[in-house]
């Protein structure tokens, strides 16, 4: 036992410093257009071009017990209200127009995820519970909340939805992320972490499951999973066609193998299709203004651990056609346009607070290529397979890095940690 904690301990320091390696080469050659964000997860454009900004917050001063997404133990935390909504005007000046409850255990910090606007009022989605199905969530957490005037009022409660029905079949777990207004007047959210596509009504609050992921081939039993060789989807952004078609963003679990994660079609009666595979680390999916989709690639992990500076911006293409518009950035979460195609990229949603970026890229989706090329790159050529010490490696890797990555990363390392 004290040989492998020496290892972790030594793995977080390595991965500590990779981290830190990555903030140093933020922007991926962007204009930084507003800082001193504490783990951001979502941008988004309003239709009068102001951008908004969520993060995860840094905690608070009130110690609670909470259930730890990363073991499912009940544990003390620090709450506080320090997950910010934030306005960025032109001149880059800041505005906290609400804030959201923020909840640290140890270094892993739960708290805002995504904005849309849907008729003119902001909606947010706000943390994550896992566990004991009859716990009661903390308030504005687990949920989809509206935000007016600065005050935050929750419209739904996706735990209860969890506890009730448990649509996947696994463990209890919620952790409502990615959001946008669907073309019916209804929200639509993905749940990470019970890895479903929901639809819910703004104006009663009922919550409906419209579609269930299943898992993707792993290296490994899951025990989240009844030991099948699985891991998680991890549904992480959802946008619409004009047909009414739902596309969904995949991050996929742990061991996150580069090419493992894909863009999978929804119906309107729920049928799943593969729309765009070979992809890593997924962690947004939004619309361009010239009818494209664009994806953020969050990072690469290998044997080694996370590579700085992998973050990427992906042009969505069928099947295997995918193409690299923005490279070399750090830790991605987030990405949303204006009119005239000029792209808005949250960045270091990992790492020390005040650290997170806006980044602005310039006309993407006007321009062939993007500012780093003259032509869009073709995504690499990506190997499926680790060795089996690899994997040994991996799991350390992992379960030092659940030390220093956010909340929304960290509970697909339960599988190799526990």
């Amino acid at each position: 036992m004290k040989t492998k904690m020496l290892v972790v301990t030594s793995m977080i320091l390595v991965l500590t410093l990779a981290l830190l390696a990555g903030v140093a080469s933020a922007a991926g050659h962007g204009t930084t257009m507003a800082a001193g964000f504490n783990g951001p997860m979502g941008v988004l454009v309003a239709p009068d071009g102001s951008v908004w900004v969520i993060d995860s917050g840094v905690g608070g001063d009130e110690e609670l017990p909470f259930v730890d997404p990363q073991s499912g133990q009940e544990i003390m935390a620090k709450f506080g209200q320090t997950a910010r909504i934030v306005q960025i005007a032109p001149d880059g000046t800041q505005t906290v127009a609400a804030t959201l409850p923020s909840i640290v255990t140890g270094m892993d910090t739960i708290g805002g995820a995504r904005l849309a606007l849907l008729n003119g009022t902001l909606y947010a989605t706000s943390g994550q519970l896992m566990g004991d199905p009859s716990s009661v969530p903390t308030a504005n957490t687990v949920a989809v909340v509206k935000v007016e005037n600065g005050q935050v009022s929750e419209v739904a409660n996706t735990w209860y939805l969890e506890t009730s029905e448990n649509p996947g079949g696994f463990i209890y777990d919620s952790h409502p992320y990615g959001l946008t207004a669907g073309p019916d007047g209804m929200l639509w959210v993905v749940d990470a972490a019970a890895n479903d596509l929901l639809k819910v009504d703004p104006a009663n609050g009922n919550v409906e499951v419209v579609a269930v992921f299943d898992g993707l081939p792993g290296p490994f039993p899951n025990p989240n999973r009844d030991g099948a060789m699985e891991t998680d989807p991890v549904p992480t952004g959802v946008v619409f066609d004009q047909a009414g078609n739902a596309y969904v963003s995949y991050l996929s679990g742990f061991p996150f193998i580069p090419g493992s994660a894909k863009v999978v079609q929804v119906t309107p009666d729920g049928q799943i299709s593969d729309y765009a595979t070979g992809l890593t680390m997924l962690t947004d999916l939004r619309t361009g203004p010239d009818g494209n989709l664009y994806a953020v690639q969050f990072g690469v992990f290998t044997e080694q651990g996370p590579t700085p500076n992998s973050g990427r911006i992906i042009r969505v293409q069928a099947g295997d056609a995918s193409e690299v518009v923005v490279d070399g950035l750090s830790f991605p979460t987030s990405i949303d346009f204006n009119v005239n195609g000029d792209a808005y990229v949250t960045i270091n949603g990992v790492g020390a607070p005040g650290s997170g970026e806006v980044v602005m890229f310039s006309a993407l989706t006007t321009q062939p290529g993007s500012p780093l090329a003259d032509t869009p790159a073709a995504l690499p050529e990506t190997g499926g397979e680790y060795s089996s010490s690899g994997w040994i490696v991996g799991a350390l890797l992992v379960s030092g890095l659940a030390l220093v990555i956010t909340g929304f990363f960290l509970k697909r390392s339960r599988s190799i940690a526990s």
